[in-house]
């Protein structure tokens, strides 16, 4: 087996093949929601979530034909002694020790450049899982991803849920827009964001610090994969103090559905019941500015108590578990053959 490194921001051949392989996995690895449309898995693989390095390497076996693919993410500020990492594997091609290769050279990867642990996720009971634990993965904490229906149900619940919180959250307006943050609210944008600092998270995870570059190249990141992404936040009266903010992104390809992104209430701001109040004017702006959206999902870790109560006063519920992995890097780069 061959595996060469190609550029996913550049070289859009291997990418599609990289595409077309997870897209053949996604009715065994992750089938309750639609598969990634091509736009959106080039700026995954291009731009990654926040603004690190994302690297990747295509395998083709000995005809030439692609035989799995990795994506490795290797963090510059947060997280440097960790990598991220994603791997491929068709499924006609796999139990053959194609993804057990792919992690080893992976690790490798990893290592040359200086990090101790390579971290990953899989939905539990996908084969992803099975391979992590095989493979000598020690098992972080659990993200668990909730899918809202949008329907007349909800509309009349949004109206209590309003109602209910708007009490608690006198003094604070609320602002919305679509695509790159309003600059006068950049500063704001950021140190809510950084709440999410405190939300629960494995030991050896660093959260991200954002500043307004962070948050530039996370604007460029939207515009690349060509998605319509829509913010709300609650702003403490009379300022530009971002108390509170959620995000939600709906793509082009996929117009039935909406991911729910960051929502973040800074901690001098909780207590004003925030995190509903701006989850409720995303749905009622939704509403009004995707009409045909059938389903919002969103992913929370299994501890976050405070945000998984909001969401199930929505009407969210369990689709999925996800579990997160850590391999030694020292270990994992021992397996396999070495390709």
């Amino acid at each position: 087996m061959r595996v060469a490194r190609f550029d996913p921001l550049t070289d859009e051949q291997p990418l599609r093949i990289c595409h077309q392989m997870t897209v053949a996995g996604q009715p065994h690895d992750d089938p309750n929601v639609p598969a990634m449309p091509f736009t959106a898995f080039r700026g995954w693989w291009g731009y990654g979530f926040g603004d690190n390095p994302m690297l990747a390497w295509l395998a083709t076996d000995e005809s030439g034909e692609p035989a799995g693919a990795y994506l490795l993410e290797l963090p510059e500020r947060e997280n440097r002694q960790n990598a991220f990492g994603f791997v491929v594997v068709p499924p006609a091609r796999r139990r053959r020790g194609t993804g057990t290769e792919l992690l080893a050279h992976m690790a490798r990867e990893s290592g040359l450049a200086g990090r101790k642990l390579l971290l990953s996720s899989a939905r539990v009971g996908a084969a992803g899982d099975a391979f992590a634990a095989a493979t000598g993965g020690s098992a972080g904490l659990r993200d668990v991803r909730r899918i809202l229906p949008v329907d007349a149900p909800l509309r009349e619940r949004l109206l209590g849920l309003r109602a209910s919180a708007a009490p608690r959250a006198a003094g604070y307006t609320l602002r919305s827009w679509q695509g790159p943050a309003p600059g006068d609210l950049a500063d704001g944008i950021c140190a809510a964001y950084n709440a999410l600092g405190d939300a629960p998270h494995d030991d050896s995870f660093e959260p991200q610090t954002w500043d307004r570059e962070r948050l530039r190249k996370s604007d460029e990141r939207v515009v690349a994969e060509g998605t319509r992404e829509y913010s709300i936040a609650a702003v403490a009266g009379g300022s530009r103090e971002v108390a509170a903010i959620t995000t939600a992104v709906v793509d082009p390809s996929v117009p039935e559905w909406c991911w729910q992104e960051i929502t973040a209430v800074i901690r001098r701001h909780r207590g004003h019941r925030l995190g509903l109040l701006v989850k409720v004017a995303m749905l009622e702006l939704l509403a009004v500015r995707e009409p045909q959206l059938r389903y919002v999902a969103t992913v929370n870790a299994e501890p976050n108590d405070h945000m998984i109560a909001v969401n199930d006063q929505l009407g969210f519920r369990v689709s999925d578990y996800f579990q997160l992995w850590e391999h030694d890097v020292a270990a994992a780069s021992a397996l396999g053959r070495g390709v």
